[in-house]
């Protein structure tokens, strides 16, 4: 391993529930450093249709992110992306090509309301192959509608890639919703880790403990493919 790739992160300041500040977006780098990261997709939150995304500050703030880990040595690189909630006025941004992508790729981190229902997750993905975009569904262990063998149908239908976040990982082997995750694992039904950082405090990265239970429950060249970014395909 010469790095965690990490596609799923908020830390470009003031501009969603992330860090607020420069201040705690350094904060949140730093600990990036620390935990072994070296490459971040900032998926700040999009909402289509129901607040505008600002680009311009986006893009001043990423490059600001990228002077300071250039400064300091870190060997840590950020790139653009979003997190994009699904919302009925998402399949027009799908239709018009507008979504945004993690860096140059096809490759879109889509999430969804906590009650999405199958015909729901369905429609959208049947949406983003048509138009070319490669859909990676954030955070399914929060969704009612991946409790039982959807996930798997899903993956025979379509091209979809799944990510769970590290502290579901870390905690995989306690409580329900761990349990399942633990499942997925063992079963190679997930293809990305990531740290879904916030903040410090409530919402750290914490790949690295991820990366040592993964390696634990799947072995460690499973936990470097699931870490390492590589089924992003760049």
């Amino acid at each position: 391993m010469t790095g965690f790739t990490d596609i799923h992160a908020h830390v470009v300041y003031g501009l969603d529930d992330g860090p607020r500040t420069a201040e705690d977006m350094r904060d949140l780098l730093d600990a990036a450093h620390g935990q072994g990261i070296t490459r971040i997709f900032a998926t700040s939150h999009a909402e289509p249709g129901m607040r505008p995304f600002d680009e311009e500050a986006y893009a001043a703030r990423l490059a600001e992110g990228n002077r300071y880990c250039a400064e300091k040595g870190y060997g840590l690189e950020l790139l653009p992306g979003a997190e994009l909630l699904y919302t009925p006025a998402m399949d027009g941004w799908i239709r018009d090509r507008r979504l945004k992508t993690l860096g140059d790729s096809a490759n879109v981190l889509v999430e969804f309301m906590p009650d999405v229902t199958e015909d729901e997750v369905q429609w959208i993905l049947e949406q983003l192959e048509n138009q070319g975009y490669q859909a990676i569904a954030a955070h399914i262990e929060r969704y009612a509608c991946m409790r039982g063998g959807f996930p798997a149908r899903l993956k025979k239908r379509f091209a979809v890639q799944y990510q769970v976040n590290c502290r579901s990982v870390i905690a995989c082997g306690a409580l329900l919703r761990g349990r399942r995750v633990r499942r997925w694992l063992e079963g190679g039904l997930i293809d990305f880790v990531a740290t879904d950082m916030h903040h410090c405090g409530s919402r750290p990265p914490r790949m690295a403990e991820a990366y040592e239970e993964l390696a634990r429950r799947v072995g460690a060249e499973a936990a470097g493919r699931l870490t390492d970014g590589s089924a992003l395909g760049l």
